[in-house]
């Protein structure tokens, strides 16, 4: 499994090296309050300007500033109730409830995935992500430059107001016991910080400046794919004892992306790693059954049924996906507590970084955005789940004559067994004896929907 947030995201973190004197525990040079940059103190006031008559709303959503070099400038409005309502927890679904004490958290993952798409890039803090200090916006930038172009655009931006901003957190905790001095901009900051009761968060906010890519527009993608799978998905989780949400797990993981490979060697939806894999599947002879969206739920279905054993509940075993059964252990031992909320808060484990702190919230954040599908995404066309039966091959038989046998294209045996390699599709390759496929169902056939349709230790 992925340990990165997911594969697909393409998160991108700044680089705080050359970190001041300061930033390290030592003495700093005085800071004169008078240095405050001018281009965030006038985007301030042009933001206060436009959002004056805003009244009424309950939601956050961007304003549009400026532009540099062709990218917007946004921040992200809150009104007061929208603000207070985002510390309050809810419930998404009978077995999963947002703690208060992981709401804020939770709601900016929810607005990565519904609110913010593939062209705006979110700045934001990672020890305390919910607050945003600004995004921006490649939308307006020619369709002609290609994305690694968009995206090294956004860097080189997204670096000098970085900084920006490191100048003026490090004048605010400089002067944390003035308030009275700061200026419009530090007050904007210090109103959307008030509810972080720590007396260094100023520096800590510093330290910890990073770019999140929306999601949306790869939630809506999977959108198109997911719905032919999770009924046959959601019956192995059952059959396992797992909540269904979980089959969900596979969006936070890969956005449902059936091509999702990571660095470090996970593959397939859920990202599952080889070891998991060669444990729980078949990776051998053409055929690796990470890839098969359905078999592989079976393999995440019994790992997570095993990290629920041994944490005890479904935050720490669905973190436990993300950072390994045997760190969150240690992380409970340390902190002396089995809630995710004091893990995060409080475990300073060297592995326990940006992305096992936030996984639990953002699996939350995206139940949250799937149950709310049709109302977020209502131009993604409806997919009906896939119809098919099971086949378990008794001998080592080739694609022709299964092709043959079953009346499928190359293309057909393709889609519809993700798990087999293309090389052996390209070359009519040999299916090892054992293999399950998939074909479509005959007229004097019952329609499999589910992996229990497959003979038993498929």
């Amino acid at each position: 499994m992925s340990r990165l947030i997911p594969a697909c995201s393409l998160v991108l973190l700044t680089s705080l090296t050359g970190a001041s004197a300061f930033a390290k525990g030592k003495a700093p040079a005085k800071v004169r309050l008078p240095q405050t940059v001018a281009q965030v103190e006038a985007d301030t006031t042009d933001f206060i300007n436009q959002t004056r008559a805003i009244t009424n709303s309950n939601e956050c959503f961007p304003i549009h500033l400026r532009d540099t070099q062709r990218i917007g400038i946004l921040y992200l409005y809150c009104s007061d109730a929208a603000h207070e309502q985002d510390a309050e927890g809810v419930r998404i679904s009978e077995n999963f409830k947002v703690p208060d004490s992981i709401a804020r958290r939770y709601n900016f993952w929810r607005r990565v995935y519904s609110l913010w798409g593939k062209d705006q890039y979110v700045m934001h803090l990672s020890e305390y992500p919910e607050i945003v200090l600004q995004a921006f916006d490649v939308s307006r930038v020619s369709q002609d430059v290609g994305p690694v172009r968009r995206e090294n655009m956004v860097k080189k931006v997204a670096k000098a107001e970085r900084e920006y901003y490191r100048k003026i957190f490090l004048q605010m905790h400089q002067f944390r016991a003035q308030p009275e001095l700061f200026t419009p901009a530090m007050k904007r900051l210090e109103k959307a910080m008030a509810h972080i009761n720590e007396k260094d968060k100023y520096l800590t906010a510093y330290r910890s400046l990073r770019l999140q890519r929306g999601q949306r527009d790869f939630i809506a993608n999977g959108l198109m794919t997911a719905p032919k799978y999770f009924p046959a998905i959601e019956e192995e989780f059952k059959s396992q004892g797992i909540p269904v949400e979980i089959t969900r797990l596979a969006f936070v993981e890969s956005s449902f992306n059936l091509m999702a490979r990571s660095k470090v060697g996970a593959s397939g939806v859920y990202q599952i790693m080889p070891a998991t894999g060669r444990q729980y599947l078949k990776m051998h002879s053409g055929v690796d059954e990470r890839n098969d969206p359905i078999k592989a739920s079976r393999a995440a279905a019994k790992l997570l049924k095993l990290n629920y054993s041994l944490t005890g509940n479904w935050p720490l075993a669905i973190t436990a996906y993300n950072h390994g059964v045997g760190g969150i252990k240690r992380a409970v031992r340390s902190v002396g507590s089995n809630d995710i909320h004091q893990l995060i808060n409080r475990y300073r484990g060297n592995q326990f970084g940006f992305a096992s702190k936030n996984f639990y919230a953002s699996f939350l954040g995206v139940l949250a955005t799937l149950k709310d599908a049709d109302k977020i995404f209502p131009d993604v066309p409806k997919v009906s789940p896939m119809s098919f039966e099971a086949v378990r091959l008794t001998k080592a038989t080739g694609l022709k004559d299964l092709k043959k046998k079953y009346s499928m294209t190359s293309q057909e045996i393709a889609a519809m067994n993700p798990d087999i390699s293309g090389h052996v599709v390209r070359n009519h390759g040999v299916l090892p004896r054992g293999y399950v496929l998939k074909v479509p169902v005959r007229s004097n056939s019952q329609s499999y929907m589910t992996t229990t349709s497959t003979p038993p230790n498929s």
